[in-house]
């Protein structure tokens, strides 16, 4: 988890969207081990300004089924209440990923290269 931290805090994350994603990342990894982060948009480019969300992909180790996508918003739901913060979600399996339509996609690209691996 502190590997984690520094990463949010090399970024230029506000200390509560810092929370927020620890938070969000502790109580998935709970519920699907092996599930995996990456951050991208503008609040990772430094781009980003009060009304920015913060993107985050979200690669599950099998494909999730309805009920596993629905936990999954729900948390980010309940941790946007708690923090304050917005974060937005794109949930795929790491074979979708990897293999799927999206990886020809160009947000595929762009966030394999500009995006941060937590």
């Amino acid at each position: 988890m502190k590997e984690i931290e520094k990463k949010l805090k090399k970024l230029g994350l506000e200390d509560v969207e810092i929370k927020a994603i620890k938070k969000l990342y502790k109580e998935l990894e709970k519920i699907l081990p092996g599930i995996e982060f990456k951050l991208f948009g503008s609040k990772v480019e430094g781009k980003g300004d009060e009304e920015s969300d913060l993107d985050i992909l979200i690669l599950t180790p099998q494909s999730p089924s309805p009920q596993i996508r629905k936990t999954i918003i729900y948390k980010i739901f309940e941790i946007n209440l708690e923090y304050e913060t917005n974060i937005s979600p794109l949930i795929l399996s790491q074979k979708e990923w990897k293999e799927g339509f999206i990886s020809y996609l160009p947000i595929h690209f762009f966030i394999e290269k500009y995006g941060v691996k937590l």
